[in-house]
């Protein structure tokens, strides 16, 4: 067994991170950006010990992997937990060359440790769609039958993605955008044209959509920035808002309200007209107004997204993800009302979402439910409260998509420790883990 020292120790040193003090502190820091459920997972001190001195016989366990990898960005495991020589600098692993190791550090962050078992030609659609996408928009004769399928299929992929895992349906939408892809190649008929680039704008915003939902931020935003460059092309102002709606999710769900703020309000100044979209907007300004505890700016946006919503057409308001409905305005209110710590405004919120919702929804019932047990903790009616987190996890219907996770964690912040109750609520949340992005990718040829 080596007695010389690893990679890994090499570079803690240089950090003045070498102890296991401040090594499980910088670990926690990385943990929460990746998943906040591994935060409190760093190694035991005599397994920090043994990585230090490459003294393994086993590969650490993935969680473990992936929160190193993220610590230092252009390493693997395997290099960082070998042994090091700090006069040659050699690890005795072959080094990723510098013209790729950006690329391979990027597919790392997206695919972690599950990355040799994904199919190959899946992982370029998925890591190099969007500038693939851009490129062929900007270079660019369909039938109208074709284009008509296409349209539709992106029309019931936006609906299906709120009721599947996303590892059930990424490769069906993918399989569609490349559709589009190779007839943009050739330049279409200008309506035709038109419309293709509309689909290909709704299919990258699902795709990204199934990204945010496995934890997959950054490259969720690449997708939704490529949704807004197809819906340009196509000069539909809507879908451009759209993926920007889409956009804002990842502040919210990064508690980060001024963040959403600093998005969506220069484009709700300059707002005329009645759409889905900025309906939508209205609502996550007042999300973020609640969370920052401003009832009056919090009800005046609340307010603002239900009048819109109430000007939009009929035929524009419809399920799924590529239109904001009544149900998911009455969630954004409950919720609202749980921050600023209405009981009553939120219950009232509550009933009218959860009547109006499709039960079989992945995660929005669930969502509306946390809001209602959130406010009930304010109010000190911890047992309740904690009856209706349960019943929003154990509903066969729930699947623990990232923002089922994110309110989960924060509801049971929220609840202190003691209690019965608690305890029995945290015994269900032991189960709920976030996602793992290698399950994103179903074996080839294998369309769910």
């Amino acid at each position: 067994m080596s007695s010389q020292p690893t990679l890994l120790k090499a570079l803690l040193l240089k950090r003045h991170q070498e102890t296991h003090r401040a090594f499980c502190v910088e670990y926690d820091k990385v943990a929460r950006s990746i998943d906040r459920s591994l935060i409190g997972t760093s190694p035991s001190r005599e397994a920090f010990g043994r990585w230090l001195k490459g003294h393994l016989k086993t590969k650490p366990q993935a969680h473990h992997c992936r929160v190193l990898e993220r610590m230092f960005p252009g390493h693997t495991v395997a290099e960082l937990l070998t042994p090091y020589d700090p006069v040659t600098k050699d690890s005795g692993v072959p080094q990723t060359r510098p013209e790729h190791r950006e690329a391979a550090t990027n597919r790392r962050e997206v695919f972690h440790l599950g990355a040799m078992s994904i199919t190959a030609g899946l992982i370029e659609s998925v890591y190099r769609g969007p500038d693939l996408l851009e490129q062929i928009l900007d270079s660019t004769t369909a039938s109208e039958s074709r284009i008509l399928f296409l349209e539709n299929e992106a029309a019931r992929l936006g609906q299906k993605v709120e009721k599947v895992l996303p590892a059930s349906l990424l490769s069906e939408v993918v399989l569609r955008l490349s559709s589009v892809r190779e007839l943009l190649t050739e330049r279409q008929p200008v309506e035709a044209q038109r419309r293709l680039a509309r689909v290909a704008s709704k299919l990258s915003i699902v795709v990204g959509e199934i990204l945010f939902n496995t934890n997959q931020f950054s490259l969720a935003n690449r997708w939704w920035t490529a949704a807004a460059r197809a819906a340009d092309e196509a000069g539909d102002r809507c879908l451009a808002d759209l993926a920007l709606t889409s956009a804002a999710l990842v502040p919210t769900y990064s508690g980060d309200p001024r963040g959403v703020l600093a998005m969506v309000s220069p484009r709700l100044e300059r707002a005329v007209g009645a759409t889905p979209p900025i309906a939508w907007l209205w609502g996550l300004a007042a999300l973020a107004h609640a969370t920052l505890g401003d009832r009056a700016a919090f009800e005046r946006a609340i307010n603002r997204s239900r009048t819109t919503l109430e000007r939009c057409p009929p035929d524009s308001l419809f399920p799924g993800i590529l239109s904001f409905q009544p149900e998911r305005h009455a969630f954004y209110e409950a919720r609202g009302w749980a921050d600023v710590g209405d009981v009553q405004g939120t219950a009232r919120a509550t009933d009218r979402a959860l009547a109006a919702y499709d039960p079989t929804v992945s995660s929005d019932p669930a969502l509306v439910r946390f809001a209602h047990a959130t406010a009930l903790v304010k109010a000190g009616e911890v047992e309740e409260a904690c009856r209706i987190a349960i019943a929003a996890i154990t509903n066969p219907h729930t699947l623990p998509v990232i923002s089922v996770v994110v309110r989960a964690h924060e509801f049971d912040t929220s609840l202190g420790s003691g209690g019965v109750a608690t305890r029995d609520w945290r015994e269900v949340l032991a189960d709920l883990r976030a996602p793992d992005p290698a399950a994103l990718f179903a074996p080839a040829g294998k369309v769910v």
